[in-house]
């Protein structure tokens, strides 16, 4: 698992320590990330707020992208959504 900001690295890194964050949080400060995914904000330099799980081949098997800021999946959507990933054999990334 990974989380990707528009942040630059630096704020990244202290928000990720702040957090406590048990999986990095990459900076897109340049929205290359958001722009490829189609979640960039036309005229603001931010993303809407996105999660995407991926299979082991990068191709999207779920994903979920917000309206306005506030939408977002909660944290038990997102992990049914890896279960049943996981569950298919199509996860990206897993701990070993």
């Amino acid at each position: 698992m990974v989380a990707i900001s528009v942040d630059p690295a630096a704020d990244s890194s202290k928000l990720a320590a702040e957090l406590g964050l048990h999986f990095p949080l990459l900076s897109d400060a340049d929205l290359h990330v958001a722009s490829e995914y189609g979640v960039a904000m036309k005229g603001r330099d931010i993303a809407v707020p996105s999660v995407f799980v991926l299979r082991r081949d990068r191709t999207i098997a779920w994903k979920k992208i917000g309206e306005d800021m506030v939408d977002r999946p909660s944290a038990s959507d997102v992990l049914e959504q890896v279960r049943k990933a996981a569950a298919a054999g199509q996860t990206v990334m897993h701990h070993g």
